[in-house]
């Protein structure tokens, strides 16, 4: 296996302000590769710049191992790329939405009819294929661009948060099919929020922060990084005082860490909280810890 992204110190400007300051990291072929981090982090401006939407300001950017400036063309005949804000035309049915996407990648109309069929049941819409956009649900519109973009035969697809406004069943659907697609040897980077849908289906998680790379890696390594192995969540009330402890205030609640199990349960018995969600640390907690802090 090899890298077919390379990101080396990437930035994009606007105006006076950077959009994405120092984002470096690789992707394997044939694996899922994750960008996570809060709005305005520079997840979408950095898929921009490795699809060639922007072209960056400083540092330099491969994908399939073509420089995204130089070589931009033959990017765009590698890849697939599903924008954030693409959406679907009120007045088009989830088959023709494949259909009219393949035939512009030099599908005939009866293999594109074909295509669309397997797309459209793998993604659980068959039964709503000839329902125009405007009667479809928020998950059944996105299931069906996901769709459109996945149909088309490509080295590696770009997902800008591919399972956002969809259900929960519908989010599995997609998780699958970007598995299957995965297993059988393409490579996709995609951005999500939900820190377990990236526990769950990333090989590697990049953590983007005010523009800059902070962390990446395997979702197990990054959750054996911390210093810490289980959490307890609490409300938080006027006279709680949290100084000296471990913890990430959210608002409400707050979440307080310890090393063991006894430990967390100890934690919570001495600040006299009684009801508390105790948990084991995963990726959400590697999040909050880089891009939020603890005290």
């Amino acid at each position: 296996m090899h890298n077919v992204i390379e990101c080396q110190g990437i930035g994009k400007k606007f105006g006076r302000i950077w959009g994405v300051e120092e984002v470096s990291f690789t992707a394997m072929k044939g694996s899922v590769t994750v960008l996570a981090g809060p709005n305005g982090a520079g997840k979408t401006t950095t898929v921009r710049v490795l699809t060639t939407v922007y072209k960056p300001d400083k540092g330099s950017a491969r994908v399939a191992g073509y420089d995204v400036i130089r070589e931009y063309r033959e990017v765009r005949k590698r890849i697939s790329y599903q924008p954030q804000t693409y959406g679907m035309s009120p007045d088009m049915t989830p088959e023709e939405m494949i259909v009219d996407n393949l035939m512009l990648h030099g599908y005939s109309y009866w293999d594109a009819r074909r295509e669309a069929r397997k797309w459209l049941e793998e993604l659980g819409l068959y039964h709503v294929r000839d329902r125009r956009g405007w009667v479809l649900s928020g998950g059944e519109r996105r299931r069906t661009i996901v769709a459109a973009i996945l149909a088309v035969p490509a080295e590696i697809y770009f997902l800008d948060e591919p399972t956002s406004g969809v259900d929960v069943e519908g989010r599995y659907e997609i998780l699958k099919i970007i598995r299957r697609v995965v297993n059988e040897g393409s490579t996709i980077l995609m951005t999500t929020h939900d820190m377990r849908e990236a526990q769950m289906i990333a090989d590697k998680v990049v953590f983007i922060s005010k523009g800059k790379t902070i962390a990446s890696g395997k979702p197990a390594e990054l959750i054996e990084s911390l210093p810490y192995k289980h959490k307890a969540i609490i409300r938080k009330s006027p006279d709680l005082r949290l100084t000296g402890y471990r913890y990430v205030d959210v608002g409400d609640k707050a979440i307080v860490y310890g090393e063991t199990r006894s430990e967390i349960i100890g934690l919570v018995e001495e600040l006299g909280v009684t009801t508390y969600d105790l948990r084991e640390a995963d990726l959400e907690d590697v999040y909050l810890n880089l891009v939020r802090g603890g005290g």
